[in-house]
């Protein structure tokens, strides 16, 4: 019997269809744990002159940096990051594979923009807005604007 995989976080693993969200969130995970500097390249090599303490809360936080990005993505993905172990590696990767670039990205995301306009019965209609705002956020990424009347 297959097992839902869970998340370690309040919010869903990255999919291959969330990722815009999914980068915010872990974004907000990587500043909670002290590793998001890794990422935008601020956090400088430990110097030589550390204590031996701040030399291991140094490893401790790059090595987190990863584990983090790690658990946060669906076990479908991991072949992507495996040849690593850098944080910032790791989020350069599925940054590429999965961040809407081009005009088929857009394509895409127009169209999966398109279909979110259907309301779930059983979803409360705060669910349907959040959606068609993510959906709009990954159109805005591809580097197009929708108009407002067709988002209304």
């Amino acid at each position: 019997m297959n097992m839902p995989e869970s998340s370690p976080f309040a919010f869903p693993k990255l999919d291959g269809s969330n990722y815009t969200s999914w980068k915010e969130d872990m974004k907000v995970v990587l500043m909670d744990r002290g590793c998001w500097s890794f990422i935008i390249g601020e956090d400088k090599p430990c110097p030589e002159q550390a204590t031996e303490k701040e030399k291991i809360e140094y490893v401790w936080r790059k090595q987190s940096c990863y584990t983090t990005i790690y658990q946060g993505i669906e076990r479908k993905f991991l072949p992507l990051i495996r040849r690593t172990t850098d944080g910032k590696e790791a989020w350069n990767i599925l940054k590429s594979n999965f961040e809407p670039t081009s005009k088929a990205d857009w394509q895409f995301s127009s169209m999966n923009f398109s279909s979110s306009s259907l309301i779930q019965k059983e979803r409360p209609l705060e669910f349907f807005c959040k959606r068609v705002e993510e959906k709009k956020t990954q159109v805005k990424e591809a580097g197009f604007e929708i108009p407002e009347l067709l988002i209304a």
